[in-house]
């Protein structure tokens, strides 16, 4: 079942502002047929870290996918996460997988490649029968000074990342529980599944509340701060 954002209605038109207007249509590169093949060693370069890469092949097609997780660098800078793609699509070219389309994705670290939320910060993709290949990027807030708002004076930086989490696992987890006890298998069962997932996410959104001593406004201040400044998503419990 497809993975939702956790935040109202309000805070995803904020998050839209925040991602690059010039972000460019998805390009779909996957293959039902595809036979995928993964190479076992990870590339370690200076500066990043290229994950094993997966190649795809079918008839005519030849896909090279793998992310790239940077080191020792914020991700912010959108000419150097360009410059960085090209490289290695050129690299890639030259080696022997010679692939006809490649997609890259590059992540500020390994928790935000394996969160499944897609939150790279840059990412190249080629299609088979394009010329040349797309860099698109997405546009966060550079961390700010620590008193910038009220209740960062008494939660520190860690201490909102932990809560930051537990609201996402919070929703995973009314998400889930609420597919078991109606799932969307069934048409009849779509009202009584999002009444009940809310409800859930509501009970245990107050059990953050009472463990951090923080109130509901609060709460969504931080869920809020979490998606601007892109910080590192949990993977969804199976």
């Amino acid at each position: 079942m497809k993975r939702f954002l956790f935040i109202s209605m309000s805070a995803t038109i904020l998050l839209a502002s925040c991602l690059n207007s010039e972000r460019t249509k998805f390009t779909e590169l996957t293959d039902a047929t595809n036979q995928e093949t993964s190479i076992a060693t990870p590339i370690k370069l200076s500066g990043y870290t290229v994950s094993p890469p997966t190649i795809s092949t079918t008839p005519t097609k030849t896909l090279y996918r793998a992310d790239i997780i940077l080191k020792g660098d914020d991700g912010l800078n959108d000419e150097n996460n360009k410059q960085l793609l090209l490289h290695l699509y050129d690299s890639i070219n030259k080696s022997d997988a010679s692939p006809n389309a490649v997609s890259l994705f590059l992540f500020q670290t390994e928790e935000h490649s394996k969160s499944g939320m897609g939150q790279w910060v840059a990412r190249l993709s080629k299609a088979k029968n394009d010329d040349e290949p797309t860099v698109a990027a997405q546009h966060f807030k550079i961390p700010s000074p620590e008193n910038a708002l009220s209740y960062r004076k008494s939660l520190t930086l860690e201490i909102r990342k932990e809560i930051f989490k537990l609201i996402i696992q919070a929703e995973d987890k009314s998400m889930q529980e609420a597919e078991r006890k109606y799932p969307l298998t069934s048409f009849s069962n779509a009202e009584k599944n999002d009444t009940y997932q809310h409800q859930l996410a509501k009970k245990f959104k107050a059990e953050i509340q009472r463990k951090y001593s923080v109130d509901q406004k609060t709460l969504k201040a931080i869920s809020l701060e979490g998606l601007e400044y892109n910080w590192p998503m949990p993977a969804m419990k199976r």
